[in-house]
């Protein structure tokens, strides 16, 4: 067997612990499958909650159950919540200690800060292009503005996830439709002045406006797109995944409904064959941009998640970026492109320890 020193350290910081079997929320299984994943190829997998690194102890998984020990030296941290609501201060400072000491491989929450990102990135000539139309609306005031010239927006939180909080908001037929992305009917005013009334503030400012991209569809049902990059220093694409929505669905997010299907097939359905394969090439391109210029940017990092889409006009367009991808699509998509990703981070650790001489 190794030699303990032999082997590598992964740590995972997450919100947590939670009662009850799914210690760490919908991401139990991942970690799970991750220690024995790690466990075969050398990588010790250790979880971390706030608290966790100034009392020194981790949460390793015996094969069995999660049992608490005295945390081992750690080689990479990658964060993988992006929100954390049990003692957020305390994992505020821990994230600085790693990030500090070299150990976070996660790219800043702030990465993905909405607003933020559009004004780095149209900077770039590659991606100005790509680029839906995007205004940042701080007040109310800002979006009425808007909407005396735009039809079709999607008014989004600066650093939402999981398609929380997004609203589509569509004036036509003389009256302001104001539409949820988490299901129901819309609100309904007659003027953009009415909107301060009907939608409160504080509930959505300050957000991000974006104009409203008609998406590709498979059959009747729209879908937009989730690249899995791993290892900033060189990209590799490791999923290419298409979020097929219901036909009326206000958001393409798997948390709102919608079933991932491989991003060439759902292409090829919209476009054909031949033309599928040049829209990947295209996709692949903005992807393995954005990547680099995030390293260049923010720093070495392990993973990052990108949504693109494409319109029905065969267009292709850069979405957002998301610090910590999830891997539910993937488990539903296809078992072996899950373990894939897996193995990438698995990989990514092991070879920042050689890089380190390890």
């Amino acid at each position: 067997m190794e030699d303990d020193v032999a082997r590598t350290q992964l740590a995972i910081y997450v919100d947590g612990p939670y009662p009850g079997p799914r210690k760490f929320g919908e991401q139990t299984r991942l970690f799970e499958d991750l220690a024995l994943l790690g466990r075969d190829r050398g990588v010790d997998v250790q979880v971390l909650t706030p608290g966790d690194l100034s009392a020194g102890r981790a949460h390793v998984f015996t094969g069995a159950a999660w049992e608490m020990a005295p945390r081992a030296a750690m080689g990479v941290a990658l964060r993988r919540s992006g929100v954390f609501h049990r003692q957020p201060a305390v994992a505020a400072r821990e994230l600085v200690a790693l990030r500090r000491r070299g150990l976070l491989h996660t790219l800043p929450r702030q990465s993905g800060h909405k607003w933020k990102l559009y004004t780095w990135l149209r900077r770039d000539q590659r991606l100005r292009p790509h680029l839906p139309r995007t205004w940042l609306c701080a007040r109310v005031e800002d979006l009425i503005a808007l909407l005396a010239n735009q039809d079709d927006l999607y008014v989004k939180p600066l650093n939402g996830t999981q398609g929380q909080g997004i609203h589509r908001v569509r004036r036509r037929a003389g009256r302001i439709e104001l539409w949820p992305a988490s299901g129901g009917g819309p609100i309904l005013v007659a003027t953009p002045s009415e909107l301060a009334c009907a939608w409160p503030a504080g509930s959505w400012l300050p957000s991000v406006a974006q104009t409203t991209i008609p998406l590709a569809r498979m059959g009747n049902r729209p879908f937009d797109l989730r690249w899995l990059v791993c290892d900033g220093d060189q990209p590799q694409i490791i999923a290419r995944v298409a979020r097929v929505a219901k036909p009326q669905a206000v958001t393409t997010n798997i948390h709102t409904g919608s079933e991932p299907r491989a991003a060439e097939i759902a292409l090829a359905d919209a476009f054909g064959t031949q033309t599928a394969g040049d829209l990947v090439d295209q996709l692949d391109e903005i992807a393995k941009a954005v990547a680099e210029l995030a390293r260049e940017r923010f720093g070495p990092y392990a993973e990052l998640g990108l949504d693109l889409a494409v319109s029905e006009d065969g267009r292709v367009y850069f979405i957002e970026l998301n610090p910590t991808p999830g891997r539910k699509m993937l488990r539903r998509l296809d078992p072996k492109v899950h373990r894939l990703s897996l193995q990438a981070l698995l990989e990514y650790a092991i070879q920042v320890r050689q890089r380190r001489g390890g």
